[in-house]
């Protein structure tokens, strides 16, 4: 069944783009508006799921993506200058080259995951897996976690002493 989905502007509520298809999803909404050049700016995104998403290059300044599931998304230069990213997944998404307001730091193939590991210094969070806290809770629960895996411990604590010598 053919379903319609609005993109609107976060404050004027004005339609920003619309699309219209088979079993149509706010991600598929949101890639066809990009690969369309839709003007994204000030965009209502808050609570969309838009996991594993292909946003390279989507310019979302203004976006309200409070609480988006960001997750392994490839934000890879999206202009996200201004967003309100605030509670958004951004586990193991793809941030290089992305324009932000805040500083974010990702590192891979760390621990026992093995997976991206991303630290914001203005929000003092950390996204790794499951867990999402700040940068004490998760060194008091990498350290528990892996207290008997020396090899994993070692890891993740050399980049919690990396990220606290940039701060």
């Amino acid at each position: 069944m053919e379903q319609e989905i609005e993109i609107k502007n976060r404050y004027t509520g004005d339609i920003i783009f619309k699309y219209k298809t088979e079993d149509n999803t706010i991600k598929k909404t949101l890639i066809k508006a990009i690969k369309s050049y839709a003007d994204l700016r000030y965009a209502d995104l808050h609570s969309a799921n838009l996991h594993s998403a292909d946003l390279r290059y989507a310019d979302l300044r203004y976006a309200d993506l409070h609480s988006a599931n960001l997750h392994s998304a490839d934000l890879r230069y999206a202009d996200l200058s201004s967003a309100d990213l605030h509670s958004a997944n951004l586990r193991s998404a793809n941030l290089h080259s992305a324009n932000l307001d805040k500083r974010y730091i990702s590192i891979t193939r760390i621990g026992s995951r093995k997976s991206m590991t991303t630290y914001c210094f203005d929000d003092d969070t950390v996204w790794c897996g499951c867990f999402k806290g700040s940068l004490e809770a998760f060194e008091e629960k990498v350290t528990e976690t892996h207290k008997n895996n020396e090899q994993y411990l070692k890891e993740y604590i050399g980049f919690i002493n990396y990220l606290k010598s940039l701060k």
